[in-house]
């Protein structure tokens, strides 16, 4: 009748389905800070180094804030795209979530997580756009 509410169905996401982790919540366990409009620049916790990041993993490192398990996080991302979602969105998704967590940038839980306050906001660090 009204397509005015109408969300489109999402393909089927087989990456997603066989991955171990698509039923946990996952969240940013890293200090960051805005280097200029669109960059951030995170604080390895394991180093002494800065990482930048290409946009995919920053938009998934930005937006693991313990609230959403990857399957609700990558229902959400296809929602995003007013046409077609892309075929392998949930691969791509699962990839950065991947290096993220080995980088020890992002913790999995089976429950939501509380983001630590020192992981939510960016910090004042120098060469911050927002000092």
């Amino acid at each position: 009748m009204f397509k005015l509410f109408h969300k489109p169905s999402l393909p089927a996401f087989p990456a997603l389905a066989a991955y171990a982790h698509k039923d946990q919540y996952f969240c940013r366990i890293a200090t960051w800070h805005w280097f200029d409009k669109h960059h951030i620049v995170v604080k390895d916790p394991n180093a002494p180094r800065l990482i930048t990041m290409d946009p995919w993993p920053q938009l998934v490192f930005l937006d693991a804030m313990g609230k959403l398990t990857v399957a609700g996080y990558v229902a959400y991302m296809a929602h995003r795209y007013s046409g077609k979602t892309p075929d392998k969105l949930d691969a791509t998704i699962i990839h950065e979530l991947e290096q993220l967590r080995l980088s020890k940038l992002l913790a999995f839980a089976d429950k939501p997580i509380a983001i630590q306050p020192a992981h939510d906001k960016p910090y004042r660090g120098s060469g911050s756009a927002n000092a």
